[in-house]
């Protein structure tokens, strides 16, 4: 893998590195709690004109067709600056399935890429644990030629200011994925903040007709796998600019805070959990850089899954290092609303907990 950026990786990093440090301050992010989905609108429509929202979306569909190298760089800058958005599920997730559907679905990629569009997964249901490849209760049945759709959901990620959404259903025994829009009569969604504050709901489907079949089968089984699995990489990528971002506050705070007539900085105990946060955090970069030349060299599905779960459980624990000693570093009172590592932690915790915890990918990589 060549570890220098491209020159489209050079332009999203300095397009994220000027943009996001301005606009998504603290107080800014703290305001967002106010909005009905959490969504700041006029930033996702920057977003758009800046090209992030196109990366995934083939260049024969209006995208520019970029690998996963590329949406981690993007997704690293995110989480360095804590935003918390619905990149993974628009950005990444979606267009893998739209693209890879039965018939791809052109003007919902060109509108996503557009910004006009928002597009969540929704599969989690009662009594699911990462059910991945589990029979699903929401049913799909056909009525006068149109899909109807019939059940309940939990934990929909982004679900709140999507336009569109996904969901995993039963159709005569087979898995299907059924694309649906989310005003749609019959749907009824009961929204919710989750820890760092991004947004999520539960949603009931009730007889709600008019959706489009874009998978079923074992090529929906399929395509599931594999957008989920280029989720929790981009997930991880901002898992690992929050890290980062830990690094650089606690380095700048440790020079600034003064104790016995010095910087904290000095004191020897303070330097060695310095030193076990870095190795941590680029201990975590490097094994993503391997989940992301799996994916980008097109690896067999169980390889790419191996190498995701592998990433996802040393993420895990990597970011327990980091995340917590940074708020140790602060004095304990780093947990309160006030100091940016906190906002970090709670969304290192999420990201992790996303698609599959620790518990989770130990017993897909034992399956494996």
């Amino acid at each position: 893998m060549d570890f220098n950026p491209s020159d489209l990786q050079r332009m999203l990093l300095d397009s994220a590195e000027r943009f996001l440090a301005d606009r998504f301050t603290l107080e800014h992010r703290r305001g967002l709690r106010a909005t009905a989905d959490g969504l700041d609108t006029e930033a996702w429509s920057t977003f758009a004109e800046l090209g992030w929202l196109s990366l995934r979306v083939p260049e024969a569909l209006g995208g520019l067709g970029g690998t996963m190298a590329d949406v981690a760089t993007l997704a690293t800058a995110l989480g360095y600056n804590c935003v918390a958005s619905p990149f993974t599920s628009s950005v990444v997730i979606a267009p893998t399935i739209l693209t890879g559907a039965d018939q791809p679905q052109e003007a919902l990629l060109e509108a996503i890429v557009g910004g006009t569009a928002r597009v969540a997964l929704v599969h989690d249901e009662p009594g699911d644990r990462y059910a991945y490849d589990k029979p699903r209760g929401t049913t799909a049945a056909l009525r006068d030629g149109a899909i109807v759709l019939s059940g309940q959901k939990l934990l929909a990620v982004d679900a709140p200011s999507a336009s569109h959404l996904i969901v995993t259903a039963t159709i005569d025994g087979d898995l299907a994925l059924v694309l649906v829009p989310s005003d749609g009569a019959g749907i009824e969604k009961s929204p919710y903040p989750l820890y760092n504050d991004q947004r999520a709901a539960d949603i009931r489907f009730d007889d709600v007709a008019g959706g489009t079949l874009l998978a079923r089968g074992a090529a929906a089984q399929a395509l599931l796998t594999q957008a989920l699995d280029l989720g929790r990489i981009a997930d991880a990528a901002q898992m690992v600019g929050s890290m980062e971002a830990d690094l650089a506050i606690c380095s700048a705070y440790l020079k600034e805070r003064q104790q016995f007539g010095q910087p904290i900085g000095k004191f020897q105990a303070l330097q060695h959990i310095m030193a076990d946060m870095f190795v941590a955090t680029h201990q975590a970069r490097s094994i993503l850089y391997a989940a992301i030349a799996s994916a980008d060299a097109d690896a067999a599905p169980p390889a790419l899954a191996r190498m995701v779960s592998l990433m996802r459980i040393n993420l895990a624990e990597a970011y327990q290092v980091v995340a917590r000693q940074a708020i140790q570093l602060h004095g304990g009172y780093g947990i309160t609303d006030e100091y940016e590592v906190s906002h970090h932690y709670r969304h290192q915790l999420v990201l992790e907990k996303l698609y599959g915890d620790v518990d989770h990918h130990q017993r897909r990589l034992a399956a494996l």
